[in-house]
């Protein structure tokens, strides 16, 4: 079934590649989490059009690249085609993984998409399925403390800016009023962290770290609002025996 992303599939993948401000924020604090990947076996979950996957793959992991757009996935394999790295994708069902064995990885990393999925206990429970005990899972988020529907950036006439948030435990699906941007044209399903902590611990999973990347010299340059709030939310969590009661 074709999904938002196939639409996008194009525009998203120039939109990918192309250097940004919000990269430059998200990636060292991302392979910060992971850490060593030498011989792991990695999934990543809602990989897209397989940029993060060939980063992984660089650094030593066998991966496995799971989506449900099509088209993002033709890109990918492309990609493969003409620059083999070993990486296998698959496309999948991220709140079933149907397709991925039980037990079959070391970790699990998500990359700003949890956020796009319907069913956020399904996702995790799947993704607790497929990792081997104490397997991890890494993910990030646009911070549902701040990016939450209908929040707004406003800047005074020093230049000083601030988020106004109204709207923080609304849940659901929302879209930017932004036509221009990713959220714009498919939308999120807004969580509070409250929901992100108490689903993942119900599952079985112990917390381990997390990290809220504050932007300086260029980046800050280039959004002074990255300085100001968080704009996204990385954390990383442990497969455990068993959930809490």
């Amino acid at each position: 079934m074709p999904t938002a992303y196939d639409a996008i599939a194009q525009w998203y993948d120039a939109q990918v590649r192309a250097a940004s401000p919000a990269g430059a924020l998200l990636v060292p604090p991302l392979l910060h989490l992971i850490g060593a990947l030498e011989r792991q076996r990695v999934c990543d979950l809602a990989c897209g059009q397989g940029d993060l996957a060939r980063l992984l793959a660089r650094r030593g992991a066998h991966v496995t690249g799971v989506d449900c757009s099509a088209e993002l996935l033709a890109i990918a394999r492309q990609e493969e085609a003409r620059s083999p790295l070993g990486v296998v994708y698959s496309v999948d069902d991220a709140q079933t993984l149907e397709r991925l064995p039980e037990a079959a990885f070391d970790g699990v990393v998500c990359h700003l998409a949890l956020m796009d999925i319907p069913d956020l206990a399904a996702t995790v429970a799947a993704v607790r399925r497929i990792l081997r005990p104490q397997g991890w899972f890494v993910f990030s988020l646009t911070h549902p403390c701040f990016q939450s529907p209908h929040a707004r950036w406003h800047t005074a006439a020093d230049g000083t800016v601030r988020r106004e948030v109204s709207t923080y435990f609304t849940e659901g699906f929302w879209k930017s009023a932004d036509p221009g941007g990713v959220r714009g044209q498919v939308g999120a399903y807004h969580r509070t962290l409250s929901t992100y902590m108490q689903t993942l611990v119900a599952t079985g999973f112990q917390f381990c770290a997390m990290c809220e990347p504050q932007a300086t010299g260029a980046t800050r340059d280039a959004k002074p609002e990255y300085g100001v709030i968080p704009p996204f939310l990385l954390m990383r969590w442990v497969k455990t025996d068993r959930g809490c009661a």
